[in-house]
Parts: C-alpha cells; sequence; structure tokens
C-alpha cells in the first residue's frame, strides 16, 4: 500500500515558486488534510502527488518509488474534484466504469468495479440516471465512485465539498472518511475550511505562501501552534501585545499595554523581550476568579450566534477584543457595562514579537 514522500519539492513558473522546499511524509491508509488560505500552494501540492505537475527540484516518493517522471495514469491515484467534472453526457454507470474501460479491463472486471464502487457510495439505484438528474451529494457520490472504480489506492480530494449546502457538508465529509477508512485508502483532502479539515483529517499539513508552516494531529495544532499564523488560522484568538516583566521559574509575568500584568506559563523568553500572547476566544470566562488572568473592559457589541454569543471590548488601552461565550452567559452581558475577564495562564501562548509586525504576522491574505 502506498506511502507518499516529499523531499525538497519545489516548483517554479518562471521566477514565481508556487510551493517551495516541501518535506512530508504520508503513511499508508492515513488521511490528510492539506489546510491554508487560497494560493497558499494546497492544490499545487496535490497536483505535483497526481502527476499533473513535475517538481523543478527535489524528488517525489510514491510506495517507495521516485515517480517525478511517471505520468499520472500510472501513478494509482484517483481525483475528485471541486465541481465534480462528471460526463453530463453518461449516465452514472458510464461515469463511473469510464475509467476501468479506459485501462481496458475486461468486462467481467468492469462490473465487478463498478458495483462495488457504486454500493460503497449507495448509488446503485441511480445507475441509469444523468448528472442532470442528481442532486450536488450524489454528483460528489458519482466522483468518488469513479475514482474508486479504478482500484485506486491513493485518493486525492480538491476542495470536494465546497460547493455543497453548509449542512449537507457536515454529513458528507464523515462519509467521505467512513469511506476512506473501509476501503484502506491513502486520502490527501485539499481544503481553506479549518472546521473540515480537523474533522476528517488524522494529520493536518498546513501551508502558507507556498511553504508548510505546521503538521499535526488537529488537537496538537490547536493546543499547541508554533507560529501566531498557525495560533490565529486554526481555531480562533485573542492577540495582545506586551513585554515580559517578571520571570519565576515556568511562569513569565507580562505588562500589556495599558499596564495590565498576565501570568503565562512560559520558559522561552528573558526580562523585557517584546512578545505577543494569544488566548484562544473561547477559553475567556466573565467575572472574577482567584487566581487567574484578569482583563477589564467595556462591552460594544453582543451578538447572539445559535451556539455560542461573541461579544467585544474596549479595554483600557482601547484595543477591542472578541471572546466567545455560551448564550447563557451572553444574555448576562450588558452593553456599554464594564466587565471582568478572566482566563488561566495554562492558556496562555506566548510568541516572540514578529519582525514584520503583527498583522502581517497573522494574515491569511
Amino acid at each position: 500500500m502506498p506511502t507518499i514522500v516529499f523531499k525538497n519539492v519545489t516548483l517554479r513558473y518562471g521566477t514565481f515558486e508556487a510551493v517551495k522546499k516541501l518535506n512530508f511524509t504520508i503513511n499508508d491508509g492515513e488521511y490528510i488534510g492539506i489546510l491554508g488560505p487560497s494560493g497558499c500552494g494546497k492544490t499545487t501540492t496535490l497536483k505535483l502527488i497526481a502527476g499533473l505537475r513535475k517538481p523543478s527540484e527535489g524528488e517525489i516518493w510514491i510506495d517507495r518509488k521516485l515517480v517525478n517522471d511517471v505520468p499520472p495514469e500510472k501513478r494509482d491515484v484517483g481525483l475528485v474534484f471541486q465541481h465534480y467534472a462528471i460526463f453530463p453526457f453518461m449516465n452514472v454507470w458510464e461515469n463511473v466504469t469510464y475509467g476501468p474501460r479506459i485501462k481496458g479491463w475486461s468486462e467481467i472486471k468492469i462490473e465487478k468495479a463498478g458495483w462495488d464502487a457504486l454500493e460503497l457510495v449507495k448509488l446503485t439505484d441511480k445507475v441509469d440516471a444523468y448528472p442532470s438528474e442528481l442532486s450536488a451529494p450524489e454528483l460528489q457520490r458519482v466522483g468518488i465512485a469513479r475514482a474508486i472504480a479504478t482500484g485506486a489506492k491513493i485518493l486525492l480530494l480538491d476542495e470536494p465539498l465546497s460547493t455543497l449546502d453548509p449542512k449537507v457538508r457536515q454529513v458528507f465529509r464523515y462519509e467521505i472518511r467512513r469511506l476512506v477508512k473501509k476501503l484502506g485508502l491513502t486520502a490527501i483532502h485539499v481544503t481553506h475550511d479549518q472546521e473540515e479539515a480537523t474533522s476528517v483529517s488524522d494529520r493536518i499539513i498546513v501551508m502558507r505562501a507556498g511553504r508548510i508552516v505546521q503538521i499535526g494531529h488537529p488537537y496538537e495544532l490547536y493546543v499547541s501552534p508554533k507560529s501566531l499564523f498557525v495560533a490565529n488560522f486554526i481555531g480562533e484568538s485573542v492577540f495582545l501585545v506586551g513585554y515580559v516583566k517578571e520571570l519565576s521559574e515556568d511562569i513569565a509575568t507580562i505588562e500589556l499595554r495599558g499596564g495590565l500584568t498576565i501570568e503565562a506559563l512560559t520558559k522561552k523568553f528573558s526580562r523585557g523581550d517584546k512578545v505577543v500572547i494569544a488566548v484562544r476566544k473561547e477559553k475567556f470566562n466573565i467575572g472574577q476568579e482567584d487566581g487567574e488572568n484578569t482583563l477589564t473592559g467595556v462591552v460594544i457589541q453582543n451578538r447572539y450566534l445559535g451556539f455560542f454569543s461573541r461579544i467585544r471590548v474596549r479595554l483600557p488601552s482601547q484595543e477591542i477584543i472578541e471572546i466567545k461565550v455560551s448564550p447563557e452567559n451572553g444574555r448576562k452581558v450588558v452593553l456599554n457595562k464594564e466587565i471582568t475577564l478572566t482566563f488561566r495562564k495554562e492558556d496562555v501562548l506566548v510568541y516572540p514579537y514578529p519582525k514584520e509586525g503583527l498583522e502581517k504576522a497573522i494574515s491569511v491574505v
């Protein structure tokens, strides 16, 4: 079964580097998400795996074989596209069995592959239907069945859920993962939707501007983001600038703008260092609690959004932060009134202040 390895892979278009020095290993049977903002190199990476692009530098290995010069049809990969790419003039059966026929398989083998794939995606009752008669989720199932029917061991999914309605998307992403795991495939799922990536992936490759910025389990990326960008892109965080005022064993006292001080668990800094702290928006509590960090400010906005409320608070420094609380706690908040927010020092992430400035460091554009 296939393992995929990238060794210092770079792809250039003229002087522009679409991806730069990519190094990673995707293990046999893993479901990998490639996550990042538009233009970061996600789809380019997928095309390099598929053989639709050839690296300018570096090596791509699939199943312990160097495949830089191996064409797509010999890489044992199945592609599922964002916009289905289903032949409109063919019915479901003809679409699903197109790949095996092109490969010259026998009719017996084609029949078995076609019915097995359609049974997996629950479309055996739609074999005679044409694309115009199918719903969006059904069309995406046809695309998956077509990839499976070719016998591919690697499934490449390029924004496969982006055209589906939000409710349908939530259900269908688990269906895709179930199919992949049931068949023992190696899957690479490209998306810009962090919730989608974290819900289906064993590990996630986070990309920015053609580079990999972090690889890890979804929970690891949430709890221990290695950079300000990842802290902003995975989950939602409040960022505040300050200086390390005191150090005591593994606790740093950090003075924020406006004279407020908070504590964080860290040993990486020295007294006087300029830093940025990040706290997940849902880690804030309302009201005074002994032994915890405290911020005070004035409520300037309170928005109820179903499962939670977003509350915006203006601090004494005039900085505006946004937190997420339960609807029950959100209803207790009064506009234009002072509020006390608390959070644990264990929930404070601390980063060196970036040379390019905080705004550029966390930007997803």
